[in-house]
């Protein structure tokens, strides 16, 4: 839904205003650079049209484990990456400038395929864990989803 007033609330956050990514796209993003406990609440309001209440549980913030930054680590070899996990999210999704993947269990590691792990002197692993939940009362797909992003930079050299 386009046009609307789209805020998201947590109790050591406060309200956070959602603006909408783009003229008439409906999809609506925040960043913050913290991450608090507790749960989500979003709220929209468009008019007469409202949904409010969709709660998404809170998840702990995670460390990348393995491969440490500035790590050395051979290329075209498979690449384990490790995470802790404070708190088990719904999922997570895993990307380095030569691979990526979604929906991924959240599970505390992933092997990136060693084809997909080349030589480079500035990789970059970015991992995402998130939950979402389905809105009720929204458009069919409006799902309300938080993320917690870490990232680490190991040295891949041939």
């Amino acid at each position: 839904m386009s046009g609307a007033t789209v805020t998201v609330k947590n109790g050591s956050l406060g309200t956070v205003n959602l603006l909408e990514s783009g003229t008439a796209t409906g999809d609506y993003r925040a960043t913050v650079n913290s991450f608090p406990s507790g749960d989500f609440q979003l709220d929209v309001i468009r008019g007469t049209d409202k949904v409010e209440g969709v709660v998404v549980g809170g998840l702990a913030a995670h460390k990348i484990t393995a491969p440490a930054k500035n790590a050395t680590v051979p290329a075209n070899q498979p690449l384990t990456v490790t995470w802790d996990r404070p708190t088990e999210a719904a999922g997570a999704d895993i990307e380095t400038d030569d691979y990526s993947a979604s929906g991924l269990p959240d599970n505390g590691s992933h092997i990136i395929p060693g084809n997909k792990n080349p030589p480079n002197t500035a990789q970059r692993i970015r991992l995402w864990r998130f939950n979402q939940v389905s809105m009720a009362g929204g458009l069919a797909g409006s799902r309300l989803k938080l993320e917690v992003r870490n990232t680490v930079e190991p040295i891949v050299v041939q």
